[in-house]
């Protein structure tokens, strides 16, 4: 057996499945000295490459293999009592069909192929009562097979020093993150039924996943399929079911409609109890995304957007929709003084998500503001031109990067005097900086630090579970109109929990890096505007758009050092100003 293994950095992105010439260069470095804060986490990735098969073991129960006689490899890390976690690190395959590290798997042991650079995730949560202090630990490599004794080939040694700065906990948070919410399409891939207490059992594992980064919004569905469940019946090659459904019942008896808001209030409050309380984002009420053609039409002729209500007729038990622009109104009042009564209106946001006909989302917006006038509206803008014309109207703004790039003055004005936020996001759209699984897991990172260069409040992107039909399997979907990964930031696992990702593990750590900006800016340093150099090119903003030509190599740096020399240089300037 011949093994080659070392220590790389929380941003190195194994892949394999291609000529991989020259991979074996990265096992000529070491990654081992760390710096850290206190609530804060250290991380590494141990890479490991076998000439034969074996068994990866990040646990201690023991593994007879029904392959055979197959080599187990153990890996153990130890650090001054702290708690560590050990994630085998799967892999995904990409649109051009390589296979890419993403995955944090939660399995204790798992089967690798002679040859592949196997990555493992080590992470060390930083307790917030640590004392300040340089803490040293150990990385054993033990193998064994059969029945023999367990072999230490390889240790690592590594430090961490971590630095009298404390960061915010994820509820106390600056940065807005707005991950929006898919629960039906939760409930289907965990075979459960939709608003039962096993969907809600499940759905908390996701709400604290979402917490733990720090989330704002809250997502509730207010009609049926407001997204044309993404129009995924156009798709033949891999028929995948993006349907979501309203999160309130409506029924009709000989008195008229009576409403149920108990899934959407339980949801609330699911996501308050974690500490997701800044904003209850309610979808399916504008700019509903029609498809005719296929059937997807609006259903009341009275009324200025497609809504689609469904209801049980309690007369004679069958489903129905509502079909009367009267009935839909009443509809929205009702859902307006649901949050009326409960004190949660001032926190609730209409939202629409790229709209794209100017006259039809004012006509939206009017009838709204008629019906519910406490209402307030967001809006997910991808045509620029609806920044400028709704300046007045809406409460809090989103672009697109690259319309941020084209309205840049008029966001700069909007700062501070609307009431409510201005955020951007990505989506299929612009390819750099992005989260998918081919882009560099830097430009996860990046986001926060972009948002900070940015002077916006926060970031917002659509797909925290937006999976196809087996996305373990394959998550690749539309391709090229979506890039593989951008349906997702987690995946579903069998029990019930979310699989997190690299990705969500970077997004996390610049989100992080976010929050120490804000608290060098608060002490009035000047060290920014020197450290920016370090991972921008480029000051420009306008840069950022496609149209400039700009790589992604000459609008920020790609290399990981920079981003964690940043991080290192912000500590050191905190700590030496406590």
């Amino acid at each position: 057996m011949t093994l080659k293994s070392t220590l790389v950095d929380e941003s190195y992105k194994a892949s394999y499945g291609v000529d991989a010439y020259g991979e074996d260069l990265i096992f000529e470095k070491i990654f081992n000295k760390f710096i850290a804060c206190r609530g804060d986490w250290s991380v590494f990735q141990l890479l490991l490459k076998l000439d034969e098969d074996f068994y990866l073991n990040v646990g201690k129960r023991p593994n007879f293999s029904p392959k055979g006689p197959i080599r187990n490899v153990r890996i153990e890390c130890v650090i001054s009592n702290l708690e560590t976690r050990i994630y085998p690190i799967g892999f995904i395959e990409d649109d051009d069909r390589v296979y890419k590290a993403d995955l944090l798997l939660n399995d204790e042991v798992i089967f690798v192929e002679k040859g592949k650079i196997q990555p493992v995730w080590i992470e060390i949560p930083i307790p917030r009562d640590i004392p300040p202090g340089d803490y040293k630990g150990k990385i054993r490599i033990y193998t064994q097979c059969m029945f023999e004794d367990e072999e230490l080939i390889k240790d690592f040694d590594f430090s961490i020093l971590v630095k009298d700065v404390e960061l915010p906990k994820p509820k106390d948070f600056k940065f807005y993150l707005d991950l929006w919410q898919h629960p039906s399409n939760i409930a289907r891939k965990h075979e459960v039924w939709l608003w039962s207490e096993e969907h809600f059992k499940v759905l908390e594992n996701y709400v604290k996943s979402l917490s733990e980064l720090g989330q704002k919004a809250i997502t509730i569905i207010a009609s049926e399929i407001p997204w044309s469940g993404q129009r995924c019946y156009r798709v033949k090659n891999y028929p995948s079911d993006l349907f979501e459904y309203s999160m309130i019942r409506v029924e009709k008896d000989e008195s008229g409609y009576h409403y149920d808001f108990s899934p959407a209030e339980r949801y609330i409050n699911l996501c308050m109890k974690y500490g997701i309380d800044k904003e209850i984002e309610v979808f399916g009420l504008t700019n509903i995304w029609l498809d005719p053609e296929y059937g997807y039409g609006a259903l009341a002729d009275d009324y200025p957007d497609g809504i689609r209500i469904r209801y049980y007729d309690r007369i004679d038990g069958s489903f129905k929709y509502i079909r009367s622009g009267e009935d839909i109104k009443a509809y929205i009042k009702a859902l307006e003084q649901f949050f009326i009564k409960r004190n949660l209106i001032d926190r609730v946001r209409i939202v629409a998500d790229e709209p794209g006909d100017i006259e039809r989302y004012r006509r939206s917006l009017d009838t709204i503001r008629e019906i519910a006038p406490n209402f307030k509206f967001k809006s997910a803008i991808n045509h620029p031109e609806f920044i400028e014309e709704f300046k007045d109207r809406i409460s809090d703004f989103v672009p697109v990067l690259p319309g941020v790039c084209e309205k840049w003055d008029i966001l700069k004005g909007l700062k501070g005097k609307i009431d409510g936020r201005v955020l951007w996001y990505v989506c299929c759209w612009p390819p750099y900086p992005n989260t998918f699984i081919s882009s560099p897991l830097v430009e996860s990172r990046l986001i926060g630090i972009l948002t900070a260069f940015l002077e916006l409040d926060g970031f917002l992107r659509w797909n925290y579970t937006v999976w196809p039909e087996n996305p373990r399997e394959r998550i690749s979907y539309r391709f090229p109109y979506w890039k593989a990964g951008d349906t997702n930031f987690v995946y579903p696992a069998k029990d019930g929990r979310p699989i997190l990702t690299l990705r969500y593990k970077n997004l996390k750590r610049g989100i992080e890096d976010y929050e120490l900006i804000m608290m060098l800016k608060e002490r009035n340093d000047n060290l920014l505007e020197t450290l920016w150099d370090k991972i921008f090119k480029i000051r420009d903003v306008r840069a950022f758009h496609p149209s400039s030509g700009k790589s992604p190599n000459e609008l920020y740096s790609l290399d990981s050092r920079d981003y964690y020399e940043f991080r290192v240089s912000i500590l050191n300037a905190l700590e030496e100003r406590t």
